[in-house]
C-alpha cells in the first residue's frame, strides 16, 4: 500500500489509518489506547518531545548557497518543479536518519554506508507525490525513521516457518481473535515461499485482554507444537476465531491428527503458558499497542515504505 491510499489529512496519522491492527485497551498497557501515531502527534501539537525518544536532535540550518539540490537513488519521477523544490528544502532541513549531525540531503550525497536516509528520502518523494503537504510529511518523518531502528527480538524456540538460517527473519506478534492476524496471517507466509529459502517467520503470542479465548488458543498451540504440529493448529483455530470453547479446541486437535491424550494433559495443565506470557512481555518491551505487529530483520512494518509489502521489505532487509 502506497501513501496515496492513505485517506487521512494529515500523513502523521497514516500508519494508524493504512494498518489495521486489533489495539490494546488501557488495561493491558499505559498508553495504548492511544495509537503511538496520535501519542507523538499529541505531543508535537504542545511542543513536546514524543515520550518513548530523547531529546531531539537540532535540524540542521540552511543556508539559500549550501542547498544541496542532488538525491542519489531517489525516484523523483512525477514531482513537478514546485514539488520537487520541497522536496529538496525538506531533505536539506531534515537530520540524517542514520543520527548522525548532517542532513538527510547530505547523508545521500556522502554516507553511502546509510541506506535509511535512502528509504526515508523516497517515502518524502513519494509522499510529495501523492499531494501530501510538506509540514504533514516532516511531521511524520521521525515516525518513519523510528521504525526503521532494528530491534533485538530474541527468537528462542518459537515456531519458525520457512528455512531456520535464512538470512530475513519476519517476527510477527498476534492474537488468535483478532482478525486482522487471521487476514495477514497467509500473507505473511505466502512472502516466506516467494523468497525461497532467504526468508523465515517466527511467531509470537500477543494475546489482548479484550479477547477473552485468545490467551486459551495460544496455550493450544503451544500444546500442538510439543507434538510438531503447531502451523496446522495455528491455521485452523484462525480458520474458527469466533468458536474458540474448550471443546472446540480440542475437535480442531483431533482434526489435525494429535494424539489427544498428550493434548488434553498440556493444555488441562496448561504448559505453554509460560511461552505465552514471555512472548507478550517480550511485545511488551518491543512497545507493541495492537496486533498484527510485524518486524522484518527488527524494523517494524509499515505500509509507507518500500511499497507497502512484506515482499519490498524482505527486498530492502536483503540488500542491506
Amino acid at each position: 500500500m502506497t501513501p496515496s491510499r492513505c485517506t487521512l489529512a494529515l500523513l502523521v496519522f497514516a500508519l494508524a489509518a493504512c494498518n489495521p491492527a486489533c489495539t490494546a485497551p488501557a488495561a493491558d498497557s499505559p498508553d495504548a489506547a492511544t495509537p503511538r501515531s496520535e501519542q507523538d502527534s499529541a505531543a508535537a501539537a504542545s511542543g513536546a518531545t514524543p515520550s518513548s525518544e530523547g531529546p531531539a536532535e537540532p535540524k540542521p540550518a540552511v543556508n539559500s548557497g549550501e542547498m544541496i539540490t542532488t538525491a542519489k537513488g531517489v525516484d523523483l519521477s512525477g514531482l513537478d518543479e514546485n514539488k520537487k523544490t520541497s522536496f529538496f528544502q525538506i531533505i536539506n532541513s531534515e537530520s540524517s536518519a542514520c543520527g548522525k549531525a548532517e542532513s538527510l540531503a547530505k547523508s545521500l550525497r556522502d554516507d553511502a554506508s546509510c541506506r535509511d536516509s535512502l528509504s526515508v528520502s523516497q517515502f518524502i518523494a513519494d509522499a510529495l507525490k501523492s499531494g501530501h503537504a510538506p509540514a504533514d510529511i516532516k511531521d511524520a518523518i521521525e515516525m518513519v525513521v523510528d521504525s526503521l531502528r532494528v530491534r533485538e527480538i530474541n527468537i528462542g524456540d518459537s515456531p519458525v516457518y520457512g528455512n531456520e538460517r535464512a538470512p530475513v527473519t519476519i517476527v510477527v506478534f498476534a492474537d488468535f481473535e483478532c482478525p486482522h492476524c487471521r487476514a495477514e496471517a497467509p500473507k505473511l507466509r505466502q512472502t516466506v515461499d516467494q523468497f525461497r529459502g532467504r526468508a523465515k517467520l517466527v511467531f509470537k503470542h500477543f494475546p489482548l485482554s479484550s479477547h477473552p479465548r485468545a490467551k486459551q488458543a495460544a496455550i493450544a498451540c503451544e500444546a500442538a507444537k510439543e507434538q510438531g504440529k503447531f502451523w496446522e493448529m495455528h491455521d485452523i483455530v484462525f480458520e474458527n476465531q469466533t468458536a474458540l470453547e474448550d471443546e472446540d479446541i480440542e475437535r480442531y486437535a483431533q482434526d489435525i491428527g494429535l494424539d489427544m491424550g498428550k493434548f488434553r494433559d498440556s493444555f488441562k495443565a496448561k504448559l505453554g503458558r509460560d511461552q505465552v506470557e514471555s512472548d507478550r512481555a517480550l511485545g511488551e518491551k518491543l512497545e507493541i499497542t495492537g496486533t498484527p505487529a510485524v518486524f522484518i530483520n527488527g524494523r517494524y512494518f509499515n505500509d509507507l515504505l518500500f511499497g507497502g509489502t512484506f515482499a519490498g521489505w524482505v527486498d530492502d532487509a536483503l540488500r542491506r
